[in-house]
């Protein structure tokens, strides 16, 4: 399986941060191959190409052309990283700049720095291509498990049809038929080790 190519997590509900950080930047990192020559956003899918940029469109509110250290975590975690703060600052420490009118590069606290949309995308082409596919399916898999009881069983699939609420709703029968062809030992769901075999299989 190709573990670059997968698609990533729609992104969840995004929650406030506090406030950033004062500490002052002391020594920048060397700048960061452009996107064009990157073998890891070569190597994404398409479609997490075009997720990247939507996100950061959407997060670029005032079109700005860059998305500060607020904007940036947040986008982030719309990508499905919903990383600490020591995490996202080392992240942006890598691919922030300081902004053009800030009067003493040295004293620039890396909280105050910009992410341009070239370094945006190699940020979130690295943490895609490091992801770990079995650790995606299993938040995927937690999702769909409604009662947390290890199983995805027709009430799960039930209760999912209603939160999509597709223009057709799959009947009883069709979801028991999906639930039998995965559920290897007859307990009337699916756990986590089938599901994981059936995304490597879809992948």
């Amino acid at each position: 399986m190709n573990t670059h190519a997968h698609s990533t997590t729609r992104p969840f509900p995004i929650r406030p941060i506090p406030g950033g950080s004062n500490q002052p930047l002391q020594q920048r990192q060397p700048i960061t191959p452009q996107v064009s020559s990157n073998e890891e956003y070569n190597t994404i899918a398409e479609e997490d190409r075009e997720h990247i940029d939507e996100v950061f469109d959407l997060m670029d509110m005032k079109k700005k052309g860059w998305l500060n250290s607020y904007e940036f975590r947040h986008s982030l975690a719309a990508l499905g990283f919903d990383m600490t703060k020591p995490e996202y600052f080392r992240e942006l420490e890598t691919y922030g700049a300081i902004p053009q009118d800030w009067p003493d590069p040295h004293s620039c606290p890396v909280n105050r720095l910009h992410v341009f949309l070239d370094q945006f995308r190699l940020c979130a082409a690295k943490l895609i291509s490091n992801r770990d596919p079995r650790e995606e399916a299993t938040k995927v898999f937690n999702m769909f498990d409604y009662d947390q009881d290890g199983v995805i069983s027709m009430d799960d699939m039930r209760h999912l049809a209603q939160d999509i609420k597709e223009e057709r709703t799959m009947t009883d029968e069709e979801i028991q038929t999906m639930i039998d062809h995965l559920d290897h030992d007859g307990k009337g769901g699916v756990n986590l080790e089938e599901f994981i075999q059936m995304m490597e299989e879809a992948g």
